[in-house]
């Protein structure tokens, strides 16, 4: 008999995230409809309401790229949320594999530029869809295009 997997405390994630973009000064932006590029604070980046969903789905894709297993991820969708979606819990992993491979993702969205386009980590997130093995356990998250605060 195999222990249950443990839950990741998605308050401790998150601080984490917004301490880690915080004291790195990686800055995180959306680009608007118009082209233009927003600057997201660290606590929005890092909220299970910002950006904090995108930024774990696409270090999942990077553990499952290495280790074949996901976080069990619960993504919901949520229209208050800034993307349309929240993250509800991280349901394996351990902290510190779910950190390590949301900073590899990160890393790998800011191509040592300093900051990261939010809309960077879409890509990861679309590979995250394609490899999960018995489908998806989350919904995609909305085009782009629709920026923040846009409904899906």
């Amino acid at each position: 008999m195999t222990a249950p997997a443990l839950s990741t405390d998605l308050a401790l994630v998150s601080r984490a995230t917004a301490a880690l973009l915080r004291r790195t000064g990686l800055a995180v932006r959306w680009r608007d409809p118009d082209g233009a590029e927003v600057a997201i604070a660290p606590e929005l980046a890092a909220s299970p309401l910002g950006l904090l969903p995108v930024f774990v789905v696409a270090g999942e894709a990077v553990w499952r790229e290495a280790t074949g297993r996901g976080f069990a991820l619960a993504v919901a969708r949520d229209p208050a949320a800034l993307l349309g979606y929240r993250l509800e819990r991280i349901g394996a992993g351990g902290y510190a594999a779910v950190m390590l491979a949301t900073m590899e993702a990160a890393a790998r969205a800011a191509r040592g530029t300093g900051a990261i386009l939010a809309g960077d980590l879409g890509p990861v997130w679309s590979e995250a869809l394609r490899a999960a093995p018995d489908g998806p356990a989350f919904a995609p998250p909305p085009r782009a295009s629709a920026g923040p605060g846009a409904a899906p």
